[in-house]
């Protein structure tokens, strides 16, 4: 569920649900303004999540849209330091 520019993740997204996380990922770039991911509920995220992610921050940084984590998570901190993304994701 998003709230103008912000979109609010799950308490989960991997490779269950990343073809419905990768569509809402689409359509939350194309909007306008700076954008906003709150990550406060995202208890489970796996690798193929934190590529996802990471393919939108890219996207994100091409088009010069601003885009930035309220409340990041300590699972997806975890796993992103874990992978060594958590800076090229800017957690």
């Amino acid at each position: 569920m998003s709230t103008g520019n912000t979109l609010d993740l799950p308490d989960e997204i991997s490779i269950a649900n990343i073809g419905e996380w990768k569509e809402k990922f689409v359509e939350f770039v194309a909007d306008t303004g700076p954008l906003v991911l709150n990550a406060e509920h995202l208890s489970r995220v796996d690798t193929s999540a934190l590529q996802l992610m990471l393919a939108l921050v890219k996207k994100a940084e091409a088009e010069n849209k601003q885009l930035s984590w309220d409340n990041p998570s300590a699972a997806l901190k975890k796993t992103a330091v874990q992978l060594g993304l958590d800076q090229a994701l800017g957690l």
